[in-house]
């Protein structure tokens, strides 16, 4: 007897030869486990099914060797490489991403079915032989301690000495590697069957065609098989081999992105069933599951269809790993207040006070520590050193008292992602032992990472396949997902150690591993298998445009299936929000979407409205008090000043800026106050010096205690910079020029100023006033360069702090002096401006007629209710305006400057 090699492209003709050549007391050897349930249905009497990995690790399991445990796998390679001479990667080795690298070419290599000895025989000096080195050095760990990982787990089986060979049919492999036919070729004894969907003619399908050949090598004879295309996934495949002919019963849909490609398969999905179709008899056929399970899971849910699927994610990427992980990240952070603030504002998380609430009332000064939130919760806070067993029990803790684990019996897939964090976290850690706060987070974040739950949980549904699962199964309807570049097929590269050169000088020499070329064809194998499976309907479709709007090509794989236009089908809409939203785009909107839709036409118009920047009643700027700053906001943008004064929508802070620009300007102030405290004009450079440095000393202590100063690991250098600015400051000539006697410093004023029919309550802080040769003049500190300006004529150019402050003191003069310049800026107000060289355009008088008329301007628009967005021509308002989200300013009638 021999062993026969039954090739045909169809694969529902491999089944039926299969079935008139097979016994019962032939073994099944499939690719999945489904695969196996489908093929036992066809085959009267037989057998248990088996994958081929799982009939690798029976054998090894009954020769005494042991599996690596997914957490183990890291460590098993450290290990194996411990001491290791390398040349090209030993500085770099012990950085996770080599490590991880080198692990994915070392599962290449035994999936190639190499011996360390004949890659250490052509392997060149430098990274060739660093890689060779590391494959020798694991494979004779993996024999010494007979443990193996799952990339080895054919290549280690092919290699036991008693491996027992019976009769067997192989089906539902598109192709196999070199470790893979290795084993089969131990396993299989005379009398056995192996099926292939290839083509007699070489077109196409290199892998299978390459598998085939290889097969024979082995000594496999093709057996004759006859028989047509009659099932639809058949005719497919026989277009495509016939390049484009095209086929009864496929079809082909093009959708602008991804979202659209899902909901339009999904529909379809819901007519099948409504046919009467059974849910296990239909397939979603998805090759780059990271750009489809999301959306596939949110519209399946809007849908009500039930999917299953095998595909796994971390469980770092789960609600559950999300939380641990800010966890282990206030730790890392040292319970910041944004870290703390992550964790405890989490949906998940439900302690027993407002979390959202506490966060609004600490973030003024963003206190560090879960303390500040609840002195109660002070158990998150693991100390430096402590035990596996009680470190654990605090995330146990978190789980139990702060309602995540009352939620399990609701949310089943939080339950499975609680259960497998619970069983790694209790298998890794060495229960009694003391450990440092570092190593056992560091294992948490480890099992986070290693441990994977299921993307789409459930007991029974639409299958929701990749390619490689859907190999040898028989459905009655198949849609294939994402047939463009970069999708379907995935895109290969060379790897970073040994590319496409190496592996072919490789090649000639004898030593073979399969290239990006080569892989790409596994993409093939793929794609055919998955649409071959299908008896009634093939559906293919392609997105347009990918993340980002990124155009898509379309596959190589759709243009082999034909040229005629894509059709895509007209079928009942999923959900009552599709139809609402379908309705929109198609310019028919429900009233109740027409009805924001027309507020949004009045505010892009500027019309006057409730959303269109326009109050019900007007704003009395007679009845408010008014800061210097109000008016810049206001003058720059109205919508600015209304969201932040009126609405009270405070800027957002950065809790993690240690160098908050706002608390550097008050200490450098306090400083400058502190250098002329007492001061008649004549100290010293010196002595000014020393009196800043005091003061400043006094209020960093201040700040510190009251919590707005956050001291950071460069404190000390920051500390530094501050008082040789301070010097520079103080001793420059500038500062307090030849004649100027400072007279007040630090004063707050109350007063009023008319404009037109509106009376402004204006309050302020003059930084310094000075007896001058000009007159009295008034100085206003700027931390660096900037001066804050308001609209006139659509530009920010006219300042109006000096001359509101100069008005209430009955001064001369005006002057901006920049602390880390250490000089006067340019520009100022009065007289003495206007006299200076370079300074013909200013007139004094100008300047006093234009602030009279912007503050007569701004009484008008807030009289009237008017508070619609005012920025600039430029928009350089908008340039670092937090509200941007909710004010979409479009640059219409509302936009208009405060101008005379």
């Amino acid at each position: 007897m021999t062993r026969h090699l039954l090739q045909h492209p169809f694969p529902s003709v491999l089944l039926q030869s299969i079935s008139a050549h097979h016994t019962p007391d032939m073994a099944l050897i499939v690719p999945n486990v489904q695969a196996g349930r489908d093929l036992r249905g066809a085959l009267r009497g037989a057998g248990a099914a088996r994958t081929l990995t799982q009939t690798a690790r029976q054998e090894l399991q009954a020769a005494g060797w042991k599996p690596l445990r997914p957490g183990a796998r890291e460590a098993f390679l450290r290990d194996a490489l411990e001491g290791a001479a390398f040349d090209y990667l030993q500085p770099i080795i012990e950085r996770p991403g080599t490590q991880a690298r080198l692990a994915g070419l070392i599962g290449e290599l035994l999936r190639a079915n190499l011996e360390p000895q004949a890659v250490q025989a052509v392997a060149q000096p430098g990274r060739e032989r660093d890689v060779a080195l590391a494959f020798a050095r694991v494979v004779a760990r993996c024999n010494g301690r007979k443990e193996y990982d799952v990339a080895g787990t054919e290549y280690f089986a092919a290699r036991l000495n008693t491996l027992p060979a019976r009769r067997g049919v192989v089906h539902g492999f598109a192709y196999l590697d070199a470790a893979q036919l290795a084993l089969l070729d131990r396993l299989l004894a005379p009398g056995s069957l192996v099926t292939l969907p290839a083509s007699q003619v070489p077109v196409g399908q290199r892998r299978t065609q390459e598998t085939a050949a290889a097969l024979r090598a082995l000594g496999l004879v093709n057996a004759p098989v006859e028989g047509r295309a009659t099932r639809t996934g058949d005719q497919v495949v026989e277009g495509y081999l016939q390049r484009g002919a095209g086929s009864r019963g496929l079809r082909r849909e093009e959708h602008p992105d991804t979202e659209s490609e899902v909901r339009a398969c999904l529909r379809q999905v819901r007519a099948w069933l409504a046919d009467g179709t059974r849910p296990e008899q239909l397939a979603v056929i998805v090759r780059h599951e990271a750009t489809y399970l999301g959306a596939l899971a949110d519209v399946a849910r809007e849908y009500a269809i039930p999917l299953v699927s095998g595909a796994q994610v971390p469980l770092l990427h789960t609600p559950l790993g999300a939380v641990v992980q800010a966890w282990v990240d206030a730790h890392a952070r040292e319970w910041r207040y944004s870290a703390a603030r992550g964790l405890l504002t989490h949906p998940l998380m439900k302690p027993n006070f407002d979390a959202l609430r506490r966060a609004r009332a600490l973030q003024p000064h963003c206190p560090s520590g879960v303390v500040a939130w609840d002195p109660a919760l002070s158990w998150l806070e693991l100390p430096a050193e402590t035990t596996w067993q009680a470190g654990l029990g605090v995330l146990e803790r978190l789980i139990r008292a702060l309602g995540i684990q009352a939620r399990c019996a609701a949310d089943p897939a939080l339950n499975v992602a609680l259960s497998l964090l619970t069983d790694r976290l209790s298998g890794e850690a060495r229960q009694g032992d003391a450990c440092t706060r570092d190593e056992l987070l560091g294992l948490v974040s480890h099992v986070l990472r290693s441990t994977s739950v299921p993307a789409l949980l459930g007991k029974s549904g639409v299958r929701v396949a990749n390619p490689l699962s859907a190999l040898g199964r028989r459905f009655e309807h198949v849609w294939v997902l994402g047939l463009a570049d970069t999708l379907f097929p995935r895109q290969a590269t060379d790897h970073p150690l040994i590319d496409s050169v190496v592996r072919g000088r490789w090649g000639t020499e004898g030593v073979t591993v399969p290239d990006a070329s080569s892989l790409a064809s596994v993409e093939e194998a793929l794609f055919l298998g998955a649409v071959g499976g299908s008896a009634m309907d093939v559906v293919v479709s392609r997105p347009l445009r990918g993340e980002g709007g990124k155009e898509l090509r379309p596959s190589p794989f759709w243009r082999r299936l034909g040229t005629q236009e894509p059709t895509n089908a007209a079928l009942p809409l999923g959900s009552e929000q599709e139809r609402q939203l379908l309705l929109t785009l198609d310019g028919s909107p429900p009233a109740a979407i027409q009805a924001g839709a027309d507020i949004e036409r009045r505010r892009d118009e500027g019309l006057p409205g409730a959303h269109a920047g326009q109050l019900d009643r007007g704003v009395s700027v007679s009845a408010r008090r008014w800061s210097a700053s109000q008016l810049h906001a206001a003058g720059a943008c109205r919508f600015k000043w209304f969201a932040g004064r009126l609405l009270q929508l405070s800027e957002p802070l950065d809790s993690d800026q240690e160098d908050d620009r706002r608390v550097t300007g008050t200490l450098l102030h306090a400083a400058l106050e502190g250098a002329l405290a007492g001061d008649a004009g004549a100290n010293s450079a010196g002595e000014r010096v020393a009196r800043a440095h005091a003061a400043l000393d006094r209020k960093i202590q201040a700040l510190r205690r009251s919590g707005e100063l956050r001291p950071g690991p460069l404190w000390h250098v920051q500390r530094e910079e501050l008082r040789r600015t301070v010097v520079r400051a103080v001793s420059s000539p500038a500062f307090v020029p030849p004649g100027w006697v400072p007279k007040t410093l630090e004063e707050r004023r109350d007063f009023t100023v008319t404009a037109g029919r509106h009376t402004y309550q204006m309050t302020g802080v003059v930084d310094r006033i000075d007896q001058t040769p000009d007159g009295l003049t008034v100085t206003d500190y700027k931390a660096n360069t900037y001066i804050s300006h308001v609209v006139k004529e659509r530009a920010l150019n006219l300042e109006i702090q000096l001359p509101l402050y100069m008005g209430a003191l009955g001064a001369t003069n005006g002057r901006y002096y920049s602390i880390e310049g250490a000089e006067t800026l340019k520009g100022g107000a009065g007289p003495a401006r206007e006299a200076a060289k370079g300074n013909r355009k200013y007139v004094w008088a100008q300047h006093q007629a234009d602030v009279t008329a912007f503050l007569t301007a701004l009484g008008d628009h807030l009289e009237a209710g008017n508070v619609a967005p005012s920025p600039d021509a430029a928009r350089m308002a908008c340039t670092y305006c937090a509200l941007l989200p909710v004010c979409r300013h479009r640059g219409g009638t509302g936009a208009e400057e405060i101008s005379a």
